[in-house]
């Protein structure tokens, strides 16, 4: 019988890093099953005893799942009586998102005090952690406490049955109308201060002479404010919401897709899930630079990168790709042979596969 892994929490089974692991596991030859909290938390392993989860097969790992710090406890608490393993998969630090990212209160804070004390108490407490990029690893151990042979990273990946090139003659609907020679920029994604979206909109701004199109697909928090920013622009676009199978369409109607530019910390320790699908779908990207991409990233022919929260920056690597376009066959063939060689659900296998031999579980 195969090894059986239970994703614990109050989790969103349609995240992307979430079908990720779960796919992992399952061309690893485990079996996937889930417990989903429903009532608190903070008391999952009560809530565990009353739905009778003792009664299913007994897993051989526990994992709770992006951004579930507040599952951790109960978790733990109830595999480790069961002599079982927990790996958590947060993606982000809550302190990190609260004081550094979006700073509702200051590091010397009472409230940001405590809750960085909560978050290092939680991650104690799982037998291993995996984090997206290297640079998260780095930042778990020096503010959350985390020793390093605990930790590595678990690349994001993407769903590889969605997003993968699309034929030119599909998705007509969702494709921009335009004049033959504008070059099509997309962002597409959520409107958070680490995407630093506003720093598209200033690019979209000093390029109004040109035959350059900036169209932007998403939802999120800042997406008015972005709005409020680009209006006016007759070369800036908010495209209507499509199902998520459709999105790989719009991708593909575009030249090139950006990733992340804003000047948070956060920011320089992430590859945005965007840059993950646009290059699985072909298309190169425009990003700020992280030391958390693959090596090789600073030689590929599809990403270029530039400092961060820099409009002009942006420009000038939109206008280089852009003066090279006659060459736009040969940037669609990097972008996909650089995913499947560094960025792809093999690779994320892989990482998955050394994980578990790490924890005994091989």
């Amino acid at each position: 019988m195969g090894r059986r892994v239970l994703f614990w929490g109050r989790f969103d089974h349609g995240y992307s890093k979430t079908r990720v692991n779960a796919a992992a596991f399952r061309a690893l030859g485990w079996e996937v099953d889930y417990f989903d909290v429903k009532w608190c938390c903070r008391l999952g392993d009560v809530e565990a005893f009353f739905r009778g989860l003792d009664r299913r097969p007994r897993p051989d790992l526990v994992l709770v799942p992006v951004c579930r710090q507040r599952d951790i406890a109960a978790a733990c608490r109830w595999a480790h009586k069961r002599g079982i393993k927990v790996l958590f998969d947060p993606m982000i630090s809550a302190w990190d998102k609260k004081v550094l990212e979006q700073k509702k209160w200051k590091p010397e804070e009472r409230r940001a005090k405590r809750l960085l004390a909560w978050e290092k108490k939680l991650m104690a407490m799982p037998d291993f952690i995996t984090w997206d990029t290297s640079c998260h690893v780095d930042f778990a151990a020096e503010y959350l406490d985390v020793p390093r042979e605990k930790m590595t990273p678990l690349f994001t990946g993407t769903d590889e049955e969605v997003f993968k090139p699309v034929a030119e003659d599909v998705g007509r609907v969702e494709r921009v109308d335009r004049a033959d020679g504008v070059f099509k920029v997309l962002y597409h994604g959520a409107y958070l201060p680490l995407h630093g979206t506003e720093v598209i909109v200033e690019a979209a701004r000093m390029t109004q002479d040109l035959p350059i199109q900036w169209d932007f697909l998403g939802w999120g928090a800042y997406k008015q404010s972005t709005e409020a920013k680009a209006k006016g622009l007759k070369n800036v676009r908010f495209l209507e919401k499509v199902p998520y199978v459709k999105v790989p369409e719009v991708i593909c109607a575009h030249d090139i897709v950006l990733g992340v530019f804003g000047t948070t910390a956060k920011a320089a320790r992430v590859i945005g899930n965007k840059v993950y699908e646009c290059m699985a779908c072909g298309r190169p990207t425009v990003n700020e630079f992280c030391t958390g991409y693959p090596p090789s990233a600073k030689d590929c022919k599809a990403i270029k990168f530039i400092p961060a929260g820099d409009p002009a920056a942006l420009v000038k690597a939109v206008e280089e790709y852009r003066a090279d376009w006659a060459n736009k066959e040969m940037y669609f063939r990097e972008a996909r042979a650089f995913f499947e060689r560094e960025l792809s659900m093999k690779v994320v296998t892989a990482q998955l596969r050394d994980i578990l031999c790490r924890m005994g579980l091989d």
